[in-house]
């Protein structure tokens, strides 16, 4: 990969800036108002190994940390905690000789970790910067314009604002800000946004009419339960929110081929323009599917070995636990191949507009 002087100059930025951000956070505990200890010595007292009913078995052991204060006007004290770690690390975290850790009185409250996620970010940017340049600067600036929107309006939700219709409010401003940053001011991204925000809107009104019908007896919600806010909007929230990419990356595929294909020739038929578009869909299906499909496989598998652990049947599992991944995958899937008309449709009525 080839760099002009431009490219060396960013690049030389973001190493320096990165090398700061790490240094920052080795020595930045006189920033935080909570003890930190660094741990000297973690000594081991005794272990007993728990089995349950189902055979499985568990190591908890007990430690004794030392360790001295680095910060705030404890600084210097040293300090001696009992400490018991289970092998799963379910409810402890496993820490060597060397950590820095949170403490209150005689407990630990978890790791500093502040250097090791400032190093993944920073790795992340210097990966995305090699591999796409100023494009992949770009990713990153919206990947945290969109985290920032999220927590504003994440903000709003606890001050009383109806959830769905701030997911909703969300899931339209994502992709205006994703689509506009990525691909510029111009038809197609406007093809795009619009073939995105009808998608989704109506994915959320099929969902709901569905679930109404059905009084929900399609899916088991034993894995919400433990909320305190209507399940209902937060099962419809996280259908709009988990598809949303994929349905962003089919709409803008779409509208970006056939805007290449009006280009080429502006008197192209609407016949061959939806020909093409339905090839183009059928291409990237398969693919948004699977990564819808993975993700929600990944975000059940924790739940998964718990229960398979604990003597629950893969049956069983599948009807009170993943039945929700399964139908989350299932209702995007269904949002994914609505974008496909959808995006055909509004992106030759705005691109052969532009081109006549």
């Amino acid at each position: 990969m080839k760099f002009n002087k431009e490219d060396k100059v960013i690049l030389i930025i973001i190493l320096l800036v990165s090398i700061i951000s790490i240094v920052f956070t080795l020595f930045n505990e006189n920033f935080y108002k909570k003890d930190i200890m660094k741990i000297n010595s973690i000594e081991i007292k005794d272990s007993e190994i728990s089995t349950n009913p189902y055979n499985f078995k568990e190591k908890y052991t007990k430690k004794i940390i030392k360790g001295t204060i680095i910060n705030n006007k404890n600084k210097g004290l040293k300090k001696e905690i009992t400490y018991e770690e289970s092998y799963s690390s379910i409810v402890t975290e496993k820490y060597k000789v060397g950590d820095k850790v949170f403490v209150s009185n005689d407990d630990i409250d978890g790791l500093k970790r502040d250097t090791y996620i400032v190093s993944i970010i920073c790795l992340f940017i210097l990966l995305m910067y090699l591999l796409g340049k100023i494009r992949g600067l770009i990713t990153v600036l919206t990947v945290s314009i969109n985290s920032i929107i999220f927590y504003l309006l994440l903000e709003l939700y606890f001050k009383g604002m109806n959830l769905l219709l701030l997911c909703l409010i969300e899931s339209i401003i994502f992709t205006i800000v994703s689509l506009l940053i990525s691909s510029g001011k111009n038809r197609k991204t406007m093809s795009a946004i619009i073939s995105t925000i009808v998608s989704t809107i109506i994915l959320l009104f099929m969902n709901f009419i569905i679930i109404k019908i059905t009084d929900y007896k399609g899916t088991n919600f034993n894995e919400l339960s433990f909320l305190t806010v209507p399940f209902e909007d937060v099962f419809l929230c996280s259908i709009m929110m988990g598809g949303l990419g994929a349905i962003m990356d089919v709409a803008i595929s779409i509208s970006s081929s056939l805007a290449e294909l009006i280009e080429k020739d502006k008197n192209i038929s609407n016949k061959s323009l939806i020909k093409s578009g339905k090839a183009i869909g059928k291409d990237i299906l398969g693919t948004m599917m699977n990564v819808l499909f993975f993700t929600y496989l990944c975000s059940g598998l924790p739940i998964f070995v718990l229960a398979l652990r604990n003597g629950f049947s893969i049956s069983n599992y599948i009807n009170n636990n993943f039945n929700l991944e399964i139908t989350r995958f299932l209702t995007g899937s269904i949002g994914i191949v609505m974008t496909i008309p959808i995006s055909i449709f509004i992106s030759i009525k705005l691109l052969k507009k532009e081109a006549k």
